[in-house]
Formats: structure tokens, sequence, C-alpha cells
């Protein structure tokens, strides 16, 4: 069983590479991003293209290199409900302490003007199957909500009590937006260019 404090983690650096991970004795976690990987594997940020195997594959290159918290991206949970099920078991097989899920319409799209929301309805399905499949022993799910800045502001607080009414304790939010206090609720701010978790 992993540590509680493993749950509990704020910053993480995006990393790509054996020499990032083993000269950032400093960082406090880290992230495999789905956009960040898809430009290093194929030119484009555009998460939506890879596969959750070329994402594990990769993930478990990176994983066994250190035993600090590991953050992967779950995007879009690969699909519908039963993938977001099957894929976030997967992921925590694979040695994720906390697991993505973002609020958009599979595939993922990196680019915001090519990002659709998901509804209410498939959002709660989603997250749901993601909880479902995890062990709480081993891994998180946190929410990230990449379509923030469509949402008006009743859309985006039915998110977050649609998260916190679910069990999920962390959401990721831009590095420039910012909420009121939600009991329970932790908002992690996210630095969209460079793919990492500030706080």
């Amino acid at each position: 069983m992993k540590s509680k404090s493993v749950l509990a983690i704020a910053k993480a650096k995006s990393v790509l590479s054996a020499p990032e991970v083993l000269n950032n004795e400093d960082s406090e976690a880290f992230l495999l991003s789905g956009s960040a990987l898809s430009y290093q594997l194929l030119g484009e940020h555009n998460e939506g293209l890879l596969s959750l195997s070329e994402m594990l594959r990769y993930f478990d290159y990176l994983r066994i290199l250190t035993d600090k918290p590991f953050i992967i991206d779950g995007q879009a949970g690969f699909g519908n409900p039963l993938n977001t099920f099957y894929s976030v078991k997967a992921m925590e097989n694979h040695g994720a302490d906390i697991i993505l899920i973002n609020d958009q319409k599979h595939p993922s799209h990196s680019s915001t003007n090519k990002q659709i929301h998901e509804t209410l309805p498939e959002l709660a399905g989603k997250l749901k199957a993601a909880l479902d499949s995890h062990s709480s022993k081993y891994s998180a799910i946190w929410l990230k909500l990449d379509c923030l800045a469509e949402y008006r502001t009743t859309e985006a607080k039915q998110r977050i009590q649609l998260a916190q009414a679910l069990g999920i304790h962390d959401i990721l939010i831009d590095q420039s937006a910012d909420f009121p206090t939600y009991e329970g609720i932790k908002f992690h701010h996210f630095d969209y260019q460079n793919q990492s978790i500030l706080d």
C-alpha cells in the first residue's frame, strides 16, 4: 500500500526522458503528459493521436527510473465509460499513482479550439467508471478541467460539485484561473505550455 502522502502531492514536472527523471532529484513528482508525448513521438501536440498502449509503453520506461509519485495523463478515458474503466485499471497496474481524467469528449485534443466538452451526464459516467476501476490503496483519480474557459459560472460549478459528490478531491485548472473554496476539494494550477502542475 502506498503512503497517503503520495496522494497529497502538489507540484509535478512533465518528463519524457531518463535524464529528466534522474537529474531532477528536487522534483516532488513527475507527470507523463499526453500532449508532450504526442509531440515527442509524432511532432504534433495532439494527445488524441495516442493509444493507451503507446502511453503505457512509454510510461513503463519512465516509471522504473524512480520511486517518486508519478502521474499519468488518462486524457478522456480513451473512449466511453467502459473504455475508461479498463484504461484506468491498466494505468494503475502499470504503476500510476495519480490518473488524470479530463472533461473532453474522446478523443482529447491539446488545441483549445478543437476541444469539445462532455455534457454533465457524460462526465459523470466517465468519472464514475474511473473511480469504480481504481483502488484508493494504490492510486487517486484527479479531474482535469481542460474546457474550463468554455463554461458559464454555473456549468463550472456543476462539474466541481459533481467531482465533489463522487469523492474526487483534486481538480486541475488553468494557472490563470481561480475558484472559491469548496469543502474537500483542492485546486491545482496547471501550466499548459510546459505541461506541469504548479501547486
